[in-house]
């Protein structure tokens, strides 16, 4: 079995924290004002749904309101454990908790940061204190990242198919399923080949002809190497990881599912397995052209309601719904930013 490397000697570059400073360098303004956007294109949703119809949804809800956090408690373990696998050896000399509460923070910061990838770097910082290299934190978040994307793509194929069944569109449906499915296999097998020629290698050279003077490439280059190496490794010795990643990960989206029956069973609106499949696998189309807005604060809720409706569902329900599932990503956000605060505090 593969061992971790050793960590860097004191000499070697050190990485800066990554703590919530990181996004500075972003223009503020853009994201200001897109955040701003999505706030108000969350009130006229509201407003437009009826504002005390979504309320009386919510006094349903009442005390049990806690009760929507515990699917994704454990949808985030699944998702968790995927990642571990991609480690050396199956991250076994990592612990579980450590893993967990580094990709609440780390997806905490995505939620924060339009392009939702700031936070894939500060993963891999707060697993350095379990012996877990730069070099094979990034390699691992590469490959994680792979894996759930590959586990995404087919659950939304999935949800594709329970549409056209819902829709009584057999024969057709069938058909386009199939094509999605081999493009989802060529995507696959495409992304793994292309992790063994040198990524890092690749993505840093062209960082080095746009912004050469850039400070953070002089500590980024000693490790570009060692991250193309993990990789190669990684697929050549431990591809098997690979599988097991991306089915815990499909365990996860699957789990969404109960999280949306759960939720719509809370406010006494229940769902068949069926309609809630739907409304998550094609969720993550929505939020994936969410990008732009941090968190994609607004326009995943009105794609969100929009598909809720066509599906027959009362507008002031489906924002209900998605009001829930903001309600509870923020929370867990605020876990996962509490946790990225004490550890880098920790490190002052």
């Amino acid at each position: 079995m593969p061992r971790p490397r050793e960590a860097e000697p004191a000499d070697a570059p050190e990485a800066e924290p990554l703590g919530p400073g990181v996004f500075t360098g972003f223009p503020r303004l853009r994201t200001v004002l897109s955040v701003a956007v999505g706030i108000a294109l969350m009130v006229l949703l509201i407003r437009h749904s009826g504002v005390d119809d979504v309320h009386d949804r919510f006094d349903v809800l009442g005390a049990r309101s806690p009760l929507v956090l515990l699917p994704f408690v454990v949808i985030a373990w699944m998702d968790a454990r995927g990642w571990r696998c991609t480690l050396p050896g199956g991250g076994a000399y990592v612990p579980m908790r450590a893993v967990y509460m580094a990709r609440l923070a780390g997806e905490a910061v995505n939620s924060l940061t339009p392009t939702a990838a700031l936070g894939e770097p500060v993963k891999a910082y707060l697993l350095r204190p379990w012996g877990v290299t730069g070099s094979d934190g990034l390699a691992s978040i590469v490959i994680a990242k792979t894996a759930l994307t590959v586990a995404q793509s087919f659950f939304v194929v999935l949800g594709i198919a329970a549409l056209f069944d819902r829709l009584d569109r057999g024969l057709v449906g069938g058909l386009i399923v199939a094509l999605f499915l081999a493009a989802c296999a060529g995507f696959a097998v495409g992304m793994v080949w292309l992790q063994q020629q040198g990524p890092a290698t690749t993505v840093f050279g062209w960082l080095r002809r746009v912004v050469p003077r850039a400070r953070f490439l002089a500590r980024l280059e000693p490790r570009v190497a060692e991250i193309d190496a993990r990789l190669v490794d990684f697929y050549r010795i431990e591809r098997s990881g690979f599988v097991r990643a991306a089915a815990w990960n499909m365990g996860g989206w699957l789990l969404g599912v109960v999280e949306v029956q759960v939720m719509m069973a809370l406010i006494q609106e229940p769902i068949s397995f069926l309609d809630a499949l739907i409304i998550e696998a094609l969720a993550q189309p929505i939020r994936a052209l969410s990008i732009v807005i941090p968190g994609g604060i607004g326009t995943q809720e009105v794609g969100g309601v929009a598909l809720c409706t066509f599906l027959g569902m009362p507008e002031p329900i489906a924002v209900t719904l998605w009001l829930l599932k903001r309600g509870r990503e923020l929370v867990f956000d605020g876990v996962g930013l509490a946790y990225l605060a004490f550890r880098s505090a920790r490190r002052e």
